[in-house]
């Protein structure tokens, strides 16, 4: 039967009433504090070391357990949510890329979140991808216009069929230079043309999560500069995990033998899997929607749900 867990992940946490940017989908403040007072009347809220220790089947979980995830490092987490767990004695299990918090560099995937947040109508995003695929057609890495949407153009259960395509575009389709390329320039005509300084107010320091860890948060792995890890090849994989648990190993928290990696996009396959095991790596986090199965489950394939998926 396995040993049930109810795993929560979370992205934005603010106060979007004052937010420069109210487009950006995450949980407001007040709905956060809503929501938590809704999983701790129904659920018991566990450890990351509960989790290990239950997967190593060295200790069982309390019933109707559930565990809060924080994805990619955010100034929200330090800011508004760390000190909300804090006063009501929960502990959330953080995972940041290494890249934005150690070197202020502004990620692919935040790149086009406030891309997106920057406007009401996507197309005129989706023209500037297509234009640009256009212009590199002799690029032999670049496919047509019309691969590319039969291909990504798919809504999911969050996002339109438009605004999906812009995300995995600028996200994993294109070749990494045409990408960034793209990515930047509607980054500095919808957003800012300073990344520095926008980086810098976007994500959580070094200190920051230096001080979560010593007050009892759990930090894991998502990677160094948040790359599908499943689309990536054997070097640069592993140049990805050695440099986030040399972060880790900064931060104070185990890498050894007992680590946690939360797969950035969700993406993980079987070979990575078994890359993860060559690091004694005991649990790896998905996005795949469902009630996690200790003892039954891949303990590196858990899945989550999403924060809107309970009342808020």
């Amino acid at each position: 039967m396995g040993q049930d867990l109810t795993i929560v992940m979370y992205h934005y946490v603010r106060d979007f009433a004052r937010s420069r940017y109210p487009d950006i989908k995450g949980l407001d403040v007040a709905g956060f504090r809503r929501q938590l007072d809704h999983l701790t009347s129904r659920f018991q809220i566990v450890r990351m070391e509960d989790v290990i220790d239950a997967v190593r089947g060295t200790n069982e979980l309390p019933p109707d357990a559930a565990l809060l995830t924080f994805d990619d490092g955010y100034a929200d987490h330090f800011d508004v949510v760390f000190p909300i767990l804090h006063d009501r004695g929960i502990q959330g299990s953080f995972f940041p890329p290494v890249a934005p918090v150690r070197d202020g560099t502004l990620l692919d995937v935040n790149r086009v979140h406030y891309i997106l947040a920057s406007t009401d109508d996507p197309a005129p995003i989706a023209a500037t991808i297509d234009e640009a695929v256009e212009a590199s057609q002799e690029n032999a890495d670049v496919q047509t216009v019309a691969d590319y949407r039969a291909a990504w153009a798919h809504p999911n259960r969050f996002d339109d069929a438009e605004t999906i395509y812009i995300k995995r575009m600028l996200q994993t389709a294109l070749p990494v230079d045409l990408r960034e390329s793209v990515a930047r320039d509607l980054f500095a005509r919808f957003v800012s043309v300073d990344e520095a300084t926008f980086a810098a107010e976007l994500y959580m320091t070094r200190d920051q999560a230096r001080h979560m860890v010593r007050s009892g948060m759990y930090f894991g792995s998502h990677g160094t500069s948040h790359v599908w890890l499943n689309h990536a090849d054997d070097a640069t994989r592993r140049t990805e995990i050695d440099g986030s648990l040399d972060f880790l190993a900064e931060l104070g928290m185990p890498t050894e033998d007992s680590w946690v990696m939360c797969y950035p996009f969700g993406g993980w396959d079987a070979e990575l899997a078994n890359l993860l095991r060559e690091y004694h790596c005991t649990v790896g986090l998905t996005t795949r929607v469902a009630t996690a199965k200790i003892g039954v489950d891949d303990p590196l394939a858990l899945p989550r749900f999403d924060t809107n998926d309970f009342p808020q």
